[in-house]
């Protein structure tokens, strides 16, 4: 049983609540830190959102904004059948730029996510897929059973499945496309995997053909190939740091309300100094910790020297090459020496940390975030020849502090549960992360940055975020 503060209204749950919280009456706008508390969620209850985006850029535009609550921690979307036409026009106008902006993706030799293409010849076609063998998961499997496994070549990324494909003696057989690192190994594979037999768990026996990519284009072959696609833009200049709105919005709505709540501030206080912090935000400058200077160069050696996947392992974020690696070796894995040489490193810095997951990126395009998926503190390490910034930026919980540590050929000691990015920089830079994924290892969150590992740039004086 949950009950209104405001009102006195007794509700069944707190979901009946939330819904009388939100609707238009008395109750709706609850603005004061004091009144967070208005059900027995209390604590638990998030900040909307989208109403703190909506507030924040109001704040920014010197607008007063909408009054927020602490009401809802859920979004909240009109659906279709409810909006009026005009909606419905614009909701439609926005899928089409979408679907606009994929379609020339694609025919620039991208991907949906924005992944630029490779070499052409690193595509291969594999058909004959029969059952269960042409849904995604049956095509893993399959390329499981056919490629050989006496080697350290890793799957071939699928790019794309087409159930119904071509038909075989009147029976309708599916094909996908498939992306492997290079042209060699796609050579490799097609040797490899075709005229395999593969029957999987339905039962069901596939045939496999696997040809070249670039065949069905052999009509076209006087057409001008098509341009490459440019590397993603760098998200920021050289030196810049993420805008205000950026860096507040990354905070998750629990995160925004114990910070209001702490320091006893109303929503629309809280955005008016995030709107106003780029303008006094300083710095404490640190510098990672140098750590065994043979270990360090084996990992940038090893870095530098492995092969990066057709795709990026994570194609929501903005990189030339990410790569998530558990820490487990798995037998002809195409990434030991590197995981090795991680393993060896780590083990002159902290033997006991139980980290079980690693995170490799090439160029990462600098954004605000924050790792909820994480169960403690991380090791961070980067390497490159970048210039211009590219130090790792931590900011506070509270918000009143930020860190900006130079983790070239240097190790950095962290929570990623904090807001953290990469400031703007020119040049390649790679990095290496050590973290746990882990549940039976989890620890609370006891700092921001480890300052008793890392080091206080005797140039920087200590400042925070007025």
């Amino acid at each position: 049983m949950a009950s209104c503060a405001t009102c006195g209204t007794a509700f069944a749950s707190r979901n009946a609540l939330f819904r009388h919280l939100r609707r238009d009456g008395p109750c709706r706008a609850i603005d004061d830190a004091d009144d967070a508390s208005t059900s027995s969620m209390g604590a638990r209850a998030g900040v909307h959102k989208t109403s703190v985006a909506r507030a924040f850029d109001a704040r920014a535009r010197g607008e007063d904004g909408p009054t927020l609550a602490y009401a809802s921690s859920g979004r909240s979307h009109k659906k279709e059948r409810d909006m009026t036409k005009e909606e419905v026009r614009a909701l439609n106008e926005r899928r089409r730029k979408r679907a606009a902006i994929r379609k020339e993706l694609r025919a620039r030799g991208g991907d949906s996510s924005g992944t630029a293409a490779g070499d052409p010849a690193a595509d291969l076609w594999l058909g004959g897929l029969s059952g269960i063998a042409g849904t995604m998961k049956g095509v893993r499997q399959v390329i499981w059973h056919a490629m050989p496994h006496n080697s350290d070549l890793p799957q071939p990324q699928v790019k794309f499945i087409k159930r119904r494909g071509y038909k075989v003696n009147g029976e309708w057989k599916a094909f996908a496309f498939l992306q492997c690192r290079d042209a060699d190994e796609a050579r490799v594979l097609q040797a490899a995997m075709n005229e395999v037999r593969v029957t999987l768990k339905d039962g069901v026996t596939s045939v496999l053909k696997a040809r070249p990519a670039a065949y069905k284009n052999k009509m076209n072959d006087a057409k001008a190939a098509p341009a490459a696609v440019a590397p993603p833009a760098r998200a920021l200049p050289p030196g810049e740091h993420p805008p205000a709105r950026e860096i507040f919005m990354a905070w998750t709505a629990k995160d925004l309300e114990q910070r209001a709540l702490a320091r006893g501030m109303t929503h629309a206080a809280l955005i008016d100094e995030a709107v106003a912090s780029n303008e006094a935000a300083s710095y404490v400058n640190l510098r990672g910790v140098a750590v065994d200077s043979a270990a360090t160069q084996r990992l940038k050696d090893e870095l530098l020297r492995s092969k990066w996947p057709a795709r990026s392992h994570r194609r929501g974020v903005k990189s030339d090459g990410y790569i998530v690696l558990k820490r487990e070796l798995s037998p002809n894995d195409p990434y030991a020496k590197l995981k090795d040489a991680c393993e060896r490193l780590m083990r002159t810095v902290d033997e006991t940390f139980p980290y079980d997951s690693l995170a490799i990126t090439k160029n990462f395009i600098s954004s605000a975030h924050l790792d909820k998926d994480d169960k403690s503190h991380q090791y961070s390490m980067s390497f490159g020849t970048f210039t211009g910034g590219g130090e790792l930026c931590v900011e506070s919980k509270d918000g009143k502090t930020r860190w900006m540590i130079d983790t070239r050929e240097r190790l950095a000691r962290f929570d990623g549960r904090s807001v953290h990015w990469v400031r703007g920089y020119s040049g390649d830079r790679f990095s290496v992360v050590w973290y746990v994924n882990r549940e039976s290892y989890f620890t609370p969150q006891r700092y921001d940055v480890d300052e008793t590992f890392v080091g206080v740039d005797s140039s920087s004086s200590r400042c925070v975020v007025q």
